[in-house]
């Protein structure tokens, strides 16, 4: 199958990677600079819980470059959409699945505004994976899964064409019935641990040794839930304590991508994730605090580095 994965960091690097090992052909849209370099000369090198291998797709920072294409992976920052969206166009053809992986909970929509939800299909990812140096993937841990589904829980033909593709080794693809809870749900553990992590400037084993660090994690969760169960949203009822003590067991191998981005000056995510939930949260007259604390904290670093 032809695929292509547009922004191809830690996670659209390794899940482009491993296609690549099993033998798609996978081209990687990716933006000019050191990794990209890196990628063109080297090709990708990935160290994962599966073994360590190099594969050397196609690098191009031009979707048109490629052309139509089977299947897109679109996984880049929510912040670089403006940019990356128009980058779809010229990968589309019938039957081409849109599949994105970003952060947050509206990013389908905001593609399908564009594109049509025929196109489009939204997912999450649970790994951990970072990217150590230019060029090289780090994945550590079981765990490389893709959550996605159609909008009304269906299960249809591309569905099953989307498992077909992602059942490697290396992937563990699974079809969701309430792809809205599934988003909801990963933010109640994602954005509050990752956010607590970077803002504390701590890793999440450290936050959890600290004498409140529980507790806070616990409290910024409770008010994505709220969030979440006031725009009507099916979350289990449990869903905090599950998350919470997920998040614990595999604190060892926590990696935030908020916190790496904030270490390298970066811009943040922030305003994407649990700004949108304190944004979301005022205009429904739910009480946030935790979170608007946090998100107060990161606020003048959301465009990157603050010059001393």
């Amino acid at each position: 199958m032809k695929v292509a994965v547009i922004g191809p960091g830690s996670v659209g690097g390794y899940y482009g990677g491993v296609l690549a090992r099993h033998g798609e052909e996978v081209s990687l849209v990716a933006r000019p600079g050191a990794h990209f370099d890196a990628m063109k000369a080297n090709g990708l090198r990935l160290r994962t819980n599966w073994g360590e291998f190099t594969v050397r797709p196609q690098v191009t920072p031009d979707s048109a470059e490629i052309g139509p294409v089977d299947f897109v992976l679109y996984t880049v920052k929510l912040f670089h959409n403006e940019t990356a969206l128009p980058l779809i166009r010229s990968l589309l053809k019938d039957g081409t699945t849109v599949l994105t992986i970003q952060n947050g909970v509206d990013s389908a929509a905001r593609i399908a505004e564009v594109y049509g939800w025929d196109h489009v299909m939204a997912g999450a990812t649970y790994i951990e994976t970072g990217r150590p140096e230019p060029g090289v993937i780090h994945q550590s841990g079981p765990t490389a899964r893709i959550a996605f589904g159609e909008q009304d829980g269906s299960h249809t033909d591309r569905t099953e064409a989307v498992f077909n593709l992602l059942n490697r080794e290396g992937i563990q693809p699974e079809i969701g019935d309430d792809i809205g809870a599934t988003l909801w749900t990963k933010l109640v553990n994602v954005g509050p641990i990752g956010t607590v992590m970077t803002s504390s400037r701590s890793s999440f084993v450290e936050v959890l040794e600290s004498p409140w660090g529980e507790y806070t994690v616990r409290s910024v969760m409770e008010d994505v839930e709220r969030v979440a169960r006031a725009k009507g949203v099916n979350l289990a009822l449990d869903v905090v304590d599950v998350k919470l003590r997920d998040g614990m067991a595999e604190a060892a191998d926590a990696q935030a991508s908020l916190q790496g981005d904030f270490r390298a000056g970066n811009q943040l995510e922030i305003e994407h994730l649990l700004g949108m939930v304190v944004r979301e949260g005022r205009a429904l007259n739910v009480p946030v605090p935790a979170s608007a604390a946090l998100v107060t904290s990161l606020w003048k670093f959301r465009n990157g580095a603050v010059p001393e």
